[in-house]
């Protein structure tokens, strides 16, 4: 079994599960156990053998020690080939993890430097043609003709979401209580509701205790249309896309695009035409 592990150790290199294997072989308390056994038969011999027969127990006592020995050094070379083992393995796992890191770097400010000015160009050109669009439809509602419908801002139209009117589920007439005097309606609790059904059937009219001392309140059964709705939603506009903030490409390039606090159309056509002399030509 020694031998075998020593060849592990003499060998090329191995992995940490194979260093880990020849680790769980060494079984040093056997060793122990078979040298003392034979030191017993050391003990005997002496008494009942010849010189020869003590020399040959001697000869496999001194064998066995050796084999001890041989596997407490194995024991600790193989453990600290293991911890040497593991160590590189983590170092390769940082090193492919530090290249794949690298490689992914290296594509995306590839990317970036490619596909960067040309967003924000197109975002430019976006942006003028919304304000265009906005101009003129600006100058067209001023002066619609007759029967047109004034016309959306193009961002508003694709953007916004619209609200919708209130929209009835179900309707169902239910006779219920009611208070009497009540300047509008005012409809009992369930609860109420299920006790008058009860106490006054076939009535209209009934009394309840108005919670003061021995004071009553006059309530009335009255036929209602019971609906369910959704209600009615407002439009909800969007964020403008200009206060859409586009530095450039790197620091100390003018931007493709600056965000005010507030523009209309004619202030963002402003700031592009700015903006666009402030860039080199191409």
């Amino acid at each position: 079994m020694i031998q075998n592990i020593l060849k592990t150790i003499r060998g090329q290199a191995k992995s940490v599960a194979d260093l880990e294997r020849a680790l769980a072989q060494i079984d040093i308390p056997r060793l122990e156990a078979d040298a003392e056994k034979l030191e017993d038969d050391r003990r005997q011999t002496l008494l009942d053998g010849s010189d020869k027969d003590v020399e040959a127990v001697e000869r496999k006592i001194e064998i066995a020690n050796r084999e001890i020995e041989r596997a407490y050094a194995a024991r600790s070379e193989l453990e600290r080939r293991i911890e040497r083992a593991r160590n590189a393995e983590a170092d390769q796992v940082k090193v492919a993890r530090y290249d794949a890191a690298k490689a992914q770097s290296d594509a995306a400010a590839k990317e970036l430097r490619k596909a960067y000015p040309d967003i924000g160009k197109r975002f430019v050109a976006l942006l003028q043609t919304i304000a265009a669009a906005q101009i003129a439809v600006e100058e067209a509602n001023r002066n619609l003709p007759d029967g047109a419908t004034p016309l959306q801002d193009p961002e508003v139209a694709v953007r916004a979401k619209l609200g919708e009117p209130e929209k009835t589920i179900s309707e169902e007439t239910v006779d219920v209580w009611c208070y009497s005097n009540a300047r509008d309606i005012q409809v009992l609790p369930e609860d109420e509701q299920v006790e008058l059904n009860a106490k006054y059937r076939g009535s209209d009219q009934g009394v309840i205790s108005s919670g003061s001392a021995g004071g009553f309140t006059t309530v009335s059964r009255r036929r209602l249309i019971r609906r369910s709705y959704v209600p009615r939603t407002t439009n909800v506009l969007p964020s403008r896309l200009t206060a859409i903030g586009l530095p450039g490409l790197k620091v100390g390039d003018p931007a493709f695009w600056d965000a005010p606090a507030y523009s209309d159309a004619r202030t963002v056509l402003a700031i592009l035409a700015r903006l666009a002399d402030a860039r080199p030509r191409n």
